[in-house]
C-alpha cells in the first residue's frame, strides 16, 4: 500500500499515520471532488435547459395565439434574425482568416489576426497596415534602444603633477 504525505487532515481532525494517507482515502477524496464537480455540473446544465425549455414553451405560446399570417409572418422574422446572425458570424470568420493570411505575407505576428479583423476587407486591410507601421516603429525603437549603448565613465581621479614632466616645464 502506497501512502501519500499530508500536510492537512481532509476533514479538519488530527493527523493520523504520521502525516501519510492511504491510497485508498486519495482514490475516495478524489472521488468525492469529482462527484462535487458533477453535481453542480449537472445543475448549471439543468438551470440552462430548464430556461431554454421555458423560453421555447413561451414562443409557442405566443405563435399559437396569432392567426396564420400573424405566424408565417414572425417565423419569417426569426429566421432572418438567425440568418443574419449566422451571416455575421461567417464574416467575422472570414475576416480573421484573411488578417491571418495578410499578416502572414507581412512577416508580421499572426495571433493579432482576431484583434485586426475589421467588419470587411478594406477595414481588416486598412487595420493591418496602421498596425504594420506602428509595429516596425516600435520595433525600431527598441532596437535603438537596445544598440544605443553607454557613453564611456570618465575617471574620477585627479591628476596629480608628474616629477618627471615638471622638471621640462610641463
Amino acid at each position: 500500500m502506497q501512502n501519500y504525505k499530508k500536510n492537512v487532515t481532509p476533514y479538519g481532525g488530527e493527523q493520523e499515520n504520521g502525516g501519510l494517507y492511504s491510497a485508498e482515502d486519495v482514490e475516495k477524496l478524489i472521488a468525492e471532488k469529482v462527484d462535487e464537480a458533477l453535481k453542480s455540473a449537472r445543475a448549471a446544465w439543468d438551470k440552462d435547459n430548464e430556461s431554454k425549455i421555458a423560453a421555447e414553451r413561451d414562443e409557442a405560446a405566443r405563435l399559437a395565439s396569432m392567426s396564420a399570417e400573424e405566424r408565417a409572418k414572425a417565423e419569417l422574422t426569426k429566421r432572418e434574425s438567425a440568418f443574419a446572425a449566422e451571416k455575421e458570424k461567417y464574416m467575422s470568420e472570414k475576416m480573421e482568416f484573411e488578417a491571418t493570411k495578410a499578416l502572414a505575407k507581412e512577416q508580421l505576428p499572426v495571433s493579432f489576426a482576431k484583434i485586426l479583423a475589421g467588419r470587411d476587407e478594406t477595414a481588416t486591410a486598412e487595420n493591418i497596415d496602421m498596425f504594420k507601421t506602428e509595429f516596425f516603429k516600435a520595433l525600431e525603437q527598441a532596437l535603438n534602444d537596445r544598440l544605443k549603448g553607454r557613453t564611456p565613465k570618465t575617471s574620477s581621479v585627479v591628476e596629480s603633477s608628474d616629477p618627471f614632466l615638471t622638471g621640462f616645464g610641463m
